[in-house]
């Protein structure tokens, strides 16, 4: 019973702190663009269509007035990725997002293409040093063709990782061995590996997203060198 009146005794006391506006002072409000990329690394555009039109958000903190910004585009899939952006976005005055778009060609079904965007170092040195805002600084834009999927069923996946078992729908892509296990580990990263004709051995099982951030290393990946079935 103590506790419990000294709790109400505690929060009535910072109830008045609150509200004492003697002590009140000015509110700091950033002039700064803060210009940063909406997210580092989003999740995954997946199309089954052979072109697409990617979006990328870029946002700001100070919409006053117009404002370009500058960056570079980078890919190893030069035949299939482009930027027909310049390498530039403009912010209308009031905007505080702004989206620029990555063309996808020639995509072939279960293959994962990407590219880097990096804002230029003028445009990384708009960051408030005064309140210390974090910004994206680049993006990593992954684009995957999928399959055409058919529904197999529910097994039952058993993770080491987090020491449970769960119902999990079971996919396969038309015409192949290639599997997928939606939303397995997360919600909207799936597991996707391929196994040999009799469905016994594990043929190929590419290092993928998991879905799960770390705080200092990023997004960790899923990867598996061999299959036991049971």
């Amino acid at each position: 019973m103590k506790k419990y009146i000294f709790g109400l005794a505690l929060f009535a006391g910072m109830m008045l702190t609150a509200c004492d506006t003697d002590n009140e002072g000015a509110t700091y409000t950033t002039s700064a663009q803060n210009i940063s990329f909406e997210n580092a690394e989003p999740s995954t555009f997946v199309t089954k269509s052979s072109t697409a039109t990617v979006p990328v958000a870029i946002v700001r903190s100070n919409t006053a007035s117009e404002y370009t910004v500058h960056y570079t585009f980078s890919t190893t899939d030069t035949e299939n990725l482009s930027d027909t952006n310049g390498g530039t976005a403009t912010f209308a005055p009031g905007e505080w997002s702004t989206t620029i778009t990555i063309d996808a060609k020639d995509l072939k079904p279960g293959t994962t293409y990407t590219c880097k965007l990096t804002l230029s170092d003028a445009d990384v040195a708009t960051v408030d040093t005064i309140i210390g805002s974090s910004i994206n600084a680049t993006t990593t834009v992954t684009v995957l063709c999928d399959y055409d999927w058919e529904d197999l069923g529910t097994g039952l996946y058993s993770s080491e990782l987090f020491e449970e078992s769960w119902s999990q729908p079971v996919y396969r892509a038309k015409g192949t061995n290639i599997y997928k296990l939606p939303d397995c580990l997360y919600e909207g990263y799936d597991i996707q590996f391929e196994l040999s004709a009799d469905g016994n051995s594990l043929v190929s099982f590419e290092p993928q997203k998991m879905g799960y951030k770390h705080a200092t290393w990023g997004m960790v990946y899923f990867y598996a060198e061999e299959m036991t079935r049971t």
